[in-house]
């Protein structure tokens, strides 16, 4: 096929490859641009058609098909990463609860003796192991075990006690 034929068959078949682009993408600028693009590549390969295969009408759709795949993976792409760059942030209620659970723990944890406190801060808040706890405590690591659960029990305790 002379490259002067299938620019002219090209240009019959660009409303229904915008047509296909614009229903996969839901954008007329996207659309476009997908269409633009598989026009490019056609009409700088023309040798790349192979009759055997199908028309060119089947190719050239083809072609703006996956042009719409990869704006459509790119899209997906920049979105994630937009994703992961906006944080939100918590709302202002829950920024509340957080600061008054907080609160509440903290003056918990006051109520308990220096052991229990010391047992729950290593394991809970420094995420300790029993046998890094026992060493820095320098106990044994099932001491460690029986003075962590009566430190939560205790807490839970004072928990209950203040309401929360």
């Amino acid at each position: 096929m002379r490259n002067s034929d299938m620019q002219q068959e090209l240009v019959q078949l660009g409303n229904g490859a915008h047509a296909l682009a614009t229903n996969m993408l839901g954008s007329r600028d996207d659309a476009a641009d997908a269409v633009h693009d598989a026009y490019a590549i056609v009409l700088n390969r023309p040798a790349a058609f192979d009759s055997s295969k199908g028309t060119l009408k089947t190719w050239f759709l083809c072609v703006v098909r996956n042009r719409c795949i990869d704006q459509m993976r790119r899209r997906r792409q920049n979105e994630s990463l937009l994703d992961n760059l906006v944080d939100p942030g918590a709302r202002p209620e829950q920024v509340l609860e957080t600061a008054e659970r907080d609160q509440a723990l903290g003056l918990a944890l006051a109520q308990l003796g220096s052991e229990q406190r010391q047992v729950l801060v290593l394991r809970d808040y420094m995420d300790l192991s029993y046998a890094e706890i026992a060493a820095v405590l320098e106990i044994a690591p099932g001491t460690v075990m029986s003075r962590l659960h009566r430190a939560r029990m205790a807490l839970k305790e004072e928990l209950n006690r203040h309401g929360e």
